[in-house]
């Protein structure tokens, strides 16, 4: 056998490796777009029982140096998807969504000493919250202090991402536990019914298992 014939077949096994890893990984992309698929159409419905039910969340979100809002009732929600094209082809990309939380409750803070203005201030934009900052000036028009105004109100932002590349959804959460960024990596392959509804669960404040997706050093919750 010389180095032509050598050759011929270090190149076939070079395209056949080729074609197998092509093949797989088209194996991933189908099994990512299919579950992304299953995830859009299960939390579009489940938004839509939630908006006829309006259940209150258990969570209580603590704010520091600032309360607690707690008793917040579904409010609204919304959802949406972008798709992007790979090999000519429209796949899922993102999927984004929210539950909007809120009651009739008003936070009302006033200060007049810079350092507590300034830590009330930094508190609230740490913890994501809407607010509104009236300051007060003096007669010369020298700011004396503030009334810090904060609407019992909070926004579980979800976005979901497809992982085509390695087979997997990837989870960003907002306020889900309570205050604070939440990141779940799930396997394409174990997205089921089941897994939805556990994480149906956690956004509505139910006791549930998704933590075991969470990946570790993630900024945690702060709910009680």
């Amino acid at each position: 056998m010389g180095l032509l014939d050598d050759l011929k077949k270090q190149a076939d096994l070079v395209k056949t490796q080729q074609i197998l890893q092509q093949n797989l990984q088209g194996d991933k992309v189908k099994l990512v777009e299919d579950k992304m698929k299953q995830t859009f159409q299960y939390v579009h419905e489940l938004l839509k029982q939630l908006a006829v039910v309006k259940p209150k969340s258990p969570l209580v979100y603590s704010i520091p140096n600032v309360g607690d809002l707690k008793d917040l009732v579904f409010a609204e929600s919304f959802i949406d998807y972008r798709r992007k094209r790979i090999n000519d082809k429209e796949y899922f990309d993102t999927i984004h969504f929210f539950i909007k939380w809120a009651s009739p409750e008003t936070i009302v803070i006033e200060k007049d000493m810079p350092p507590a203005m300034q830590r009330i201030r930094e508190s609230l934009w740490l913890s994501k919250v809407k607010f509104v900052e009236e300051e007060k000036k003096n007669a010369r028009g020298f700011v004396v202090g503030a009334k810090f105004i904060v609407p019992a109100s909070v926004l579980t932002d979800i976005v979901v991402k497809a992982d085509h590349e390695q087979g997997r959804l990837l989870f960003q959460a907002t306020h889900i536990f309570g205050l604070g960024v939440e990141q779940f990596v799930v396997p394409a392959s174990e997205i089921s019914e089941e897994m939805l509804e556990d994480f149906a669960k956690a956004l509505i404040g139910q006791p549930s298992q998704i933590r075991k997706y969470r990946v570790v050093g993630a900024q945690p919750g702060a709910a009680r």
